[in-house]
Parts: structure tokens; sequence; C-alpha cells
């Protein structure tokens, strides 16, 4: 019975002491777990400074790589703008030479025109007058159409003289019989008439055939009538009409000569 006592009294010390060990064996169970969690932090803490560490490095080389890229941009664009510099430079002197070369072009073609022009009054012409083609020289051609120039302003004298000349520097110009035919006619409208019967008939002895010969037979039909020569004036229409019968001057003989019969027959005999 003492020691059931005694149990009694020693029981509720011992589930105190139970109680402070289990109390203590919390505690360090706690103190464990705040350690390990400090731990975690700082480990959580040093991964992310190095984290960021890393980061900011990464930044860093990036920027430093932008910044090389906006050099090398502004570099890039210096050499453009530089390129654009010589592309219009050399744009401009592209156009000057080839203004330039367009003015030469040019000037070489006036001045192949004015060779071409001078070779030409220079070499031999073709001319084409009155049914006849035949070679002249410049000046020879020049000769001739000033003094038809000078008639047709009925210079008359001019005319005569310029057609003289022309047959005496070229005795045997291809002009020679429309020379003659239309110097009678110059010396015809002077009223040299006896010259201009030598001119036509020069002409009907050189080229009968020519285109002209019809009409200057009527010019010396004309010739002899302007001179009172009745009767040479009758003979030369009539050899007109029988050497050029077709001939518009051949007609225009038939009319005067019968023209002259008629006057002759209205007119009353002479009394004695």
């Amino acid at each position: 019975m003492a020691a059931a006592l005694m149990l009694n009294r020693v029981r509720p010390w011992v589930l105190a002491l139970a109680m402070a060990c289990g109390a203590l064996s919390g505690a360090h169970a706690g103190l464990l777990d705040d350690d390990e969690a400090r731990r975690a932090i700082l480990e959580l803490r040093q991964q992310r400074t190095k984290d960021n560490e890393a980061s900011t490095a990464k930044l860093t080389a990036l920027n430093a790589q932008l910044d090389q890229v906006k050099r090398s941009l502004v570099d890039l664009n210096a050499q453009l703008e530089q390129l654009r510099g010589d592309l219009a430079k050399q744009s401009g002197q592209n156009e000057l030479l080839t203004r330039d070369l367009s003015e030469l072009q040019r000037h070489q073609k006036d001045l192949q025109q004015g060779v071409d022009e001078r070779v030409r009054k220079l070499e031999p012409q073709t001319v084409n007058l009155d049914g006849k083609t035949f070679q002249v020289e410049p000046d020879e051609k020049a000769l001739f159409e000033d003094a038809l120039g000078k008639l047709r302003q009925a210079d008359f004298a001019g005319g005569a003289a310029g057609l003289g000349g022309l047959i005496k520097r070229y005795p045997s110009t291809g002009y020679r019989e429309s020379a003659l035919y239309w110097q009678g006619n110059a010396q015809y409208g002077l009223r040299n008439y006896k010259e201009a019967l030598v001119s036509f008939r020069g002409l009907l002895t050189q080229a009968p055939t020519h285109a002209r010969a019809p009409e200057a037979m009527l010019s010396i039909a004309n010739c002899h009538t302007e001179l009172k020569e009745t009767k040479a004036a009758r003979k030369a229409l009539d050899d007109l009409i029988k050497s050029y019968p077709d001939s518009e001057a051949a007609q225009a003989a038939r009319e005067r000569l019968a023209s002259a019969s008629t006057a002759a027959a209205k007119t009353p005999p002479r009394k004695n």
C-alpha cells in the first residue's frame, strides 16, 4: 500500500517530465526546420543573385552588340550617303558627257553637210532641159540660171550678155542650143533684130531637131517682119510649116499666113 502510495506520488512528476521532454523534442525539431528554411532561402537568394548577374551580363553583352550594330548602321548609312553623292556626281558627269557628245555629233553632222554641199557644188551635175539630158559644171549651171533670171526680170541686156558669156566660156556646153534661143529672144527684146537672127539661125544650124527649133524659126519670121523684110518673113513661115508641120509654131505660122492673105485680099489694088 505504501508502494502504491509512492507510485501515485511519483506519477505526476513522471508525466511532467515526459511532457517536458516532448516539449523539448518539439522545440528542437522546430529549430531544425527554421535552419533548413534559412538555408533554402539563402540558396534561393544566391541562385537569384547568380541569375541576376547572368542576366545583367547577357544584357550588357546585348547592349554592347546593339551599340555595335548601331555604329555599323551609322557607318553604313554614311557610306550610302557617300554612294548617293558619288552616283549623283557620276550622273551629272554622264549628262555632261552625253550633252557634249550630242553637241559634237551635231557639229560633225553640220560639218559633214557643209563638206557634202561644197563637194556637190564642185561635182558635175545632171541637167534635163528642153528634152535633152547632159552634164554641166556648177559654175556653168549658175551662169545659165543667172542669165535666165535676168530675162525674167526684163533685163534683156544683162540676159544677152550672160548667155553670150556662157557660150564663150563653155563653147561645148550642153546649154548651147537653149542659150542661143534665149540669147536671140534677149536680142529681140533689145530690138537688135539682126543679132537675134544670127542667134536663132545658129540654133537651127547646130540642132535642127531641138525642141526650141520651131519657135526659133517663128522668131526668125518675126525678126524679118520687124525689119520690114516681108518676103523673107513669109519664106520663114513657109519653111516652118514644111519643116515642123505638127508643131504649135507651125500652127501659128498658118494662122499668120491666112491673116496676111485675108488682109491682102481686102486691100484695094493700087492705081497706076
